[in-house]
């Protein structure tokens, strides 16, 4: 046994049902009422350190209105420094503090005139930066209950760096590290913790958290903004509103005006200094056809500098006392919280997390497989391309479809030609074979960590491996039995033929197919012919102990009218669809000159979403690039909209598969989003669809469309779906 790492604290469990048994050390008020008191306790020292004394009556009661209406400590610094930062940045523009005229006799308190003591004046605001902070940690992990954040933030006592590192803890990341305000995740779930506290501009706060700043601008700062940092003098509160100021005028750095007589542009691009930013050009000669532009010109502004969080040094995160006392304490008595069970929050935000990547994974198989290959086997990869097996997961989707498609080949429609291409237009199709996926791994688990028995310890593992378990033990048993609990139709003979690959055959395998080896690139139509070369004689030999003709039961008449309904439903729409990505495409390679021209290559699923005025879908989908010296493909996101709305365009964008581009794709058992969304708080709320998991085993469209089954039971599903539709016409 290789690689098993110890239990971790569980900062999710502690305080909750699952620690019934063990002395909290909170009173009578709770988790929410003793983070109000600490935040309003924060309020408190903000309010100590501004520079109300020095201000003039009125000059103080405009910070004081700041401060009521803006000031939420959602933020990357520390709650105080956040407070400070966020209520100078409410503060009007053209706002020039005063000092205090010298002749009057200063204020004997340091509140300003007319305040009322601080548990009346904060009692309001703190539990708007309790929302903010709670929506701030949902937003980012997509994976959290409102209790489990709150949780999280009393620990870390109301630090959002501190509690993302909690989190990321029991998670399994593997360098659990602060939010990257550089990150679109991040930006993305400050503006969502902003709009759970009701911040009047969320924009605003996202913008100053995120918009980088000269590095000598910053150091100016560094004294005040810092845990216990010096009080704050007019000139420190003059010198942030300049910053605020310079940040702001970014959309000015490059302006376009066109020339008067129409034929021609000018472009003004600010005079950086070295240390403020820099504009580069780019020119990209194109064939010059009739008619046609010879030239295109793209120039790119970059400000150069640093985020308010460089303020903060990110090892003192790492290494910060409140993190080692909450690390000692989910450990009494010497031993971690082991007393929670399988149906725990935790255990859900661990299945959420899981079913995430292992959705990431599918998406990277797809990004990976040559156009011609992907669409062929897209059918093998929904109906038995388990990501579990002696490989890493993609490799193991990938072998584990090949092997089905030429041993157990799906029916073959009567319209379907040779190498009948398909695309995932039902985004629940892939979420029923990522779901199998995740129940196999865990069987697997089991079956080779027979100590480790308990779900809950298991998905930890999983977390950990980003579902590689072939580097956790030298041989891998039991995948007839993980092939079982994923519900695989043929699970003996799937177990027979993974336990029949010999070492040898894998070593060879592996540079083949391996998502480590690619680094991710696209794998070659030559790699993929000699994979099956490779497997050739194992095929064989399996097909000759499992193979055999199914049984096929004929269609009835109303059956096979409601199999030709859909099957021609689902080529209008994918014909549809194709043809809006061929054109967002086009409009992306005209706007992005220096990247390859792509082509639709498979359509990886498809979500539709209906507003007031227009019908949405949301489309994930591989691009294949037109260009022979770049292979490589591309996922991307695109929105079309029906009718196509100036207000709100079509377009489609690139998505990158990393760690931090999965954290938003959310799963439950109640609810899901089944596509990979952009980081934005935009798509947030999207596709949070009812029944989520449990609705994808009586999948009765993907079957028709398909073709996955023939058998009698299929025909009566179908006929009762044809029943239960034409009821439901007759109802409305």
């Amino acid at each position: 046994m290789q690689g098993i790492q110890s239990r971790r604290g569980l900062f999710s469990c502690l305080h909750s049902e699952c620690d019934d048994g063990r002395e909290s050390g909170l009173d009578a008020k709770g988790i929410t009422e003793d983070l109000d008191d600490l935040i309003a306790d924060f309020y408190s020292e903000a309010l100590d350190r501004l520079p109300f004394e020095a201000m003039t009556d009125e000059h103080a009661e405009k910070l004081l209105t700041a401060m009521r209406s803006g000031s939420a400590c959602v933020g990357l610094l520390d709650p105080v420094s956040n407070i400070i930062l966020n209520t100078i940045s409410a503060l009007p523009r053209d706002f020039h503090p005063e000092p205090h005229p010298p002749h009057k006799k200063a204020r004997s308190s340091k509140r300003p005139a007319g305040a009322a003591q601080p548990h009346w004046i904060w009692s309001g605001i703190s539990r708007l930066s309790y929302h903010s902070l709670v929506g701030f940690l949902v937003g980012y992990f997509g994976c959290l209950t409102d209790k489990q954040a709150a949780r999280y933030l009393h620990w870390a006592r109301a630090d959002l760096a501190l509690a993302v590192l909690l989190v990321e803890h029991d998670l399994y990341v593997a360098e659990p590290q602060p939010p990257d305000p550089a990150s679109g995740r991040t930006q993305a779930a400050l503006r969502c913790g902003a709009t759970s506290g009701r911040h009047p501009e969320p924009d605003a706060l996202v913008r100053l958290h995120t918009s980088p700043l000269p590095q000598q601008r910053l150091l100016a700062a560094a004294p005040f903004l810092k845990p216990g940092g010096r009080n704050l003098t007019l000139d420190d509160v003059a010198t942030v509103t300049d910053y605020l100021r310079y940040q702001e005028t970014a959309s000015l750095d490059l302006q376009v005006n066109m020339l008067p007589d129409g034929r021609g542009v000018v472009v003004h691009c600010r005079n950086f200094k070295p240390e403020e930013g820099k504009f580069t050009i780019h020119t990209s000669p194109i064939k010059n056809n009739d008619g046609g532009f010879g030239t295109v010109t793209v120039i790119k502004e970059e400000r150069h500098g640093d985020y308010f969080a460089s303020l903060r040094d990110r090892k003192s995160i790492v290494t910060s006392t409140i993190l080692e006392k909450a690390l000692k304490a989910s450990h009494v008595g010497g031993s971690s919280l082991m007393s929670c069970g399988d149906e725990c929050e935790y255990t859900e935000s661990l299945r959420m997390r899981l079913h995430a990547t292992i959705h990431a994974l599918y998406l990277k198989a797809f990004t990976m497989l040559p156009s011609n290959v992907s669409r062929r086997l897209v059918r093998y990869i929904l109906f038995a391309g388990h990501c579990y097996g002696p490989m890493d997961p993609v490799s193991n989707i990938i072998v584990n479809s090949i092997w089905h498609s030429r041993v157990f080949p799906l029916p073959s429609s009567d319209d379907d030609g040779e190498g009948q291409a398909y695309d995932i237009l039902n985004a629940l199709s892939m979420l029923r074979v990522e779901a199998r996926s995740l129940k196999g791994l865990i069987a697997l688990f089991k079956a080779n960590f027979a100590e480790y028995c308990s779900t809950q310890r298991a998905m930890e593992h999983l977390c950990s491996s980003s579902c590689h378990l072939s580097t956790q033990a030298e041989k891998l048993h039991g995948f007839a039995t993980a092939a079982e609990a994923a519900q695989h139709q043929q699970h003996a003979a799937l177990g027979s033929f993974l336990s029949s690959l010999t070492p040898d055959m894998l070593d060879q395998l592996r540079p083949l197919l391996s998502s480590t080896t690619n680094n991710g690139t696209t794998l070659s139509s030559e790699s993929l012919h000699h994979v099956e070369c490779i497997l050739t004689k194992e095929l064989r030999e399996t097909a000759a102990l499992y193979a055999f003709a199914p049984e096929e039961a004929e269609l009835c008449q109303v059956a096979k009218e409601t199999v030709l309904t859909k099957r021609a439903e689902y080529k209008n729409i994918s014909l549809f669809i194709r043809s809006q990505l061929a054109k967002l495409l086009k409009k992306y390679a005209s706007e992005n000159p220096q990247e390859p021209k792509y082509v639709p290559s498979v359509i990886c699923g498809v979500i539709e979403t209906y507003y007031s005025d227009r019908d949405s879908y949301h489309v994930n989908f591989v691009a294949a690039s037109e260009s022979a010296g770049a292979a490589d493909n591309q996922l991307f996101f695109a929105e079309i909209n029906v009718p196509c709305h100036q207000s709100k365009p079509n377009f489609c964008r690139p998505l990158c598969l990393t760690h931090t581009a999965t954290g938003r794709c959310y799963y439950g058992p109640a609810s899901s989003t089944k596509i990979m969304y952009p980081a934005s708080s935009d798509y947030f709320g999207c596709d949070i669809t009812s029944y989520g998991i449990k609705n994808t085993e009586r999948m009765i469209d993907a079957d028709l469309v398909f073709n996955f089954r023939r058998d009698e039971q299929f025909v009566k599903d179908v006929v009762k779906y044809y029943e239960d539709q034409k009821a439901l016409s007759e109802w409305s």
